[in-house]
């Protein structure tokens, strides 16, 4: 069926081909702008660029972490071992850290640590 489906495919994108030489050439210069207008987008975009770095060393991170979670519970159910048994780095392995952007930070000020209000005592009878 997958054949079937690619000769189709395949079929489809032949006849949707220009057969005139003026056409072709606008489509292969058409083509070529696109791909270079792509090429060169963080050229363009540069603070773009870096933000999506940014989010994709984050996106690797997590990436990792959780690939390493999925082994690890597949290698815990296969050899029978309780989990959290296999949780030291692989060799040559490096564990990713998220900690660094979960770290807590105390931004309080001495003046947003005083309660607004206080309950006054009232008079013992």
């Amino acid at each position: 069926m997958f054949l079937i489906r690619s000769a189709f495919l395949l079929f489809l994108l032949v006849m949707l081909l220009p057969s005139d030489p003026r056409e072709q050439a606008r489509l292969y210069q058409t083509a070529s702008q696109a791909l270079h207008h792509a090429a060169t987008f963080c050229d363009r975009n540069g603070a773009i660029c870096r933000e999506a770095q940014v989010h994709w060393a984050t996106f690797k991170d997590k990436l990792a972490v959780g690939s390493r979670m999925a082994i690890d519970l597949v290698n815990e159910r296969i050899s029978g071992q309780p989990p959290g048994a296999s949780l030291a780095p692989w060799p040559g392995e490096k564990r990713p850290t998220l900690e660094r952007s979960l770290a807590p930070q105390d931004t309080l000020k001495p003046a947003d640590r005083t309660p607004a209000w206080r309950l006054e005592a009232r008079a013992q009878l």
